[in-house]
């Protein structure tokens, strides 16, 4: 069975800015994309033209020629993987008849897998387990994709506008309401008191139960997204350190410079001259996203 596991290259969850076009291209590995909103995205495969209007996956075999023209209105976020292999177990969809798109509800397994594989990817970089989780996702889209070709037109309508409830957040409600009141703020003076009270909890409570499911204390974690937010600047932007620091909630230089380098091992300076890579020039940070991986970075698995 192992030798008829796809194999995992590289993998990421980006998001790019409006109007960004990527090809005409050719690649030797297959790539499948899942866009979790559509929002008008145009993909071309051959003389196929795909506009992408709502949540959906596509597969773009090695050696086709092809290029997306992402969304006008609003920044693009699109989960992707490639990898070699993987026909023994979706053999129709990596046959020529197969239509390259698979239209879906939002949420569901297929989704779940895919984010697991990025997890893996980034945090264990267990090469087997995203081997088989990859033939697994192929497997149900294989299931998801024989099904949308006998789907009828009202039912394509459907499942444009009907959306799968996720049940599963990544955190109890509490605890991300308060990641989403420290992050809407960084560039603030944020203290645990303002939180809690945003929260109608104690600042006791809130605390205690952050610890419990987080692992560190808040006053950390305020610590922590300012500074990824300033790695994120680092990579991402020709700002000054100065000015990042100021965007990142620091009014004393020296102060950031000294948290930076404590977090990360390095001076913000040696880790833009590491770390910047000019092939993700077109990104957008989204701090909203509630991950167990970091956005807008390449993970490399298998090369």
């Amino acid at each position: 069975m192992n030798e008829k596991l796809p194999t995992l290259h590289y993998c990421g969850d980006f998001i790019v800015r409006r109007n960004w076009k990527l090809g005409p291209r050719i690649l030797d590995d297959n790539e499948l994309v899942f866009f979790p909103q559509g929002n008008g995205t145009i993909y071309r495969n051959g003389d196929q033209v795909y506009t992408l209007n709502q949540p959906c996956w596509v597969l773009t075999k090695a050696g086709e020629t092809h290029s997306y023209h992402f969304g006008e209105t609003a920044a693009t976020r699109h989960l992707f993987l490639h990898f070699n292999g993987g026909e023994w177990f979706a053999p129709t969809l990596f046959s020529t008849k197969c239509c390259d798109v698979i239209p879906v509800r939002e949420g569901g397994l297929p989704s779940a897998i895919i984010s697991q594989i990025l997890h893996i990817a980034h945090e264990e970089k267990d090469i087997n387990r995203c081997n088989i989780l990859l033939s697994a996702l192929l497997s149900e889209l294989e299931y998801l994709g024989n099904k949308s070709k006998n789907t009828s037109v009202l039912s394509m309508e459907y499942l444009k506008n009907k959306k799968e409830a996720v049940t599963d957040p990544a955190y109890p409600l509490v605890v991300s309401k308060a990641l989403t009141y420290i992050r809407n703020r960084l560039l603030e003076p944020i203290t645990v008191a303002d939180i809690a009270a945003h929260c109608q909890l104690s600042h006791e409570h809130l605390t205690r139960v952050f610890v419990r499911v987080i692992g560190i204390p808040l006053r950390q974690m305020i610590i922590q997204l300012r500074l990824e937010r300033a790695s994120h600047m680092l990579r991402h932007s020709t700002l000054s350190i100065k000015e990042i620091a100021s965007q990142c909630g620091y009014a004393e230089n020296h102060y950031f410079s000294r948290s930076f380098t404590a977090y990360y091992g390095m001076t913000a300076t040696e880790y833009r001259k590491e770390y910047t890579d000019p092939r993700v020039q077109h990104i957008v940070p989204d701090e909203r996203l509630e991950e167990n991986y970091p956005i807008n970075v390449y993970f490399h698995i298998n090369p």
